[in-house]
């Protein structure tokens, strides 16, 4: 079985728990790319609640640019916010200590974005222990799964989603946030990540 998907950044948790069941992942990167969505952000919780993160971009053909020619906006000193942001969000967290090198290290390696968000998916499978074929589309497919393409307008179908409790920094002031990036998910339980999905499968 395949999924195709667009290019995503640190995706939700729900997308890795469709990847458990299929053995190939195709990537959509010769699309028009569209403003306001996971391609280019990511959402974590923060003691005041949801945040976008959000990487700014360049279009080297304006609004025709496709995603693989799409690049990170090295005018605006984004990594830096991202780094302050995770640290106060997550430095309570169980694993945060030993994932900040390498969430840094590759943050900071890619001018394009669908190469960090590449990136970001190989370390992340690595990290699960993930068995997938990952590729990229050679030409712009017109059916993907719609799950992940929609702005923040629409994050509450993400919210919506009822995912088993973990335990996560700010629960005690906000309560669980379900289907947050999956970086959220790494940095609370680690190793035990995969765990925690596959038993959602059963």
């Amino acid at each position: 079985m395949k999924l195709i998907t667009p290019s995503l950044l640190l995706p939700p948790i729900s997308l890795f728990i469709d990847l458990l069941k299929v053995d190939e992942w195709i990537i959509e990167i010769n699309e028009t790319f569209p403003k306001q969505t996971l391609r280019n952000r990511y959402y974590i919780a923060t003691n005041q609640g949801i945040r976008a993160m959000i990487i700014p971009v360049k279009k080297t053909n304006g609004s025709h640019t496709i995603t693989k020619d799409i690049l990170l906006d090295d005018k605006e000193n984004w990594l830096q916010y991202h780094h302050k942001t995770l640290i106060t969000n997550y430095r309570n967290s169980a694993y945060f200590d030993y994932y900040e090198d390498d969430i840094i290290d590759i943050f900071s390696n890619y001018k394009k974005l669908y190469e960090l968000n590449l990136a970001f998916i190989n370390w992340i499978v690595e990290q699960l222990d993930i068995k997938i074929n990952i590729t990229f589309t050679n030409n712009f497919e017109k059916k993907y799964s719609t799950d992940y393409i929609d702005n923040r307008a629409k994050y509450s179908k993400y919210e919506n989603i009822d995912l088993p409790y973990y335990r996560q920094v700010f629960i005690d002031k906000l309560g669980f946030i379900s289907n947050l990036s999956i970086l959220d998910l790494l940095c609370n339980l680690g190793k035990e990540s995969k765990i925690y999905l596959k038993n959602i499968i059963k």
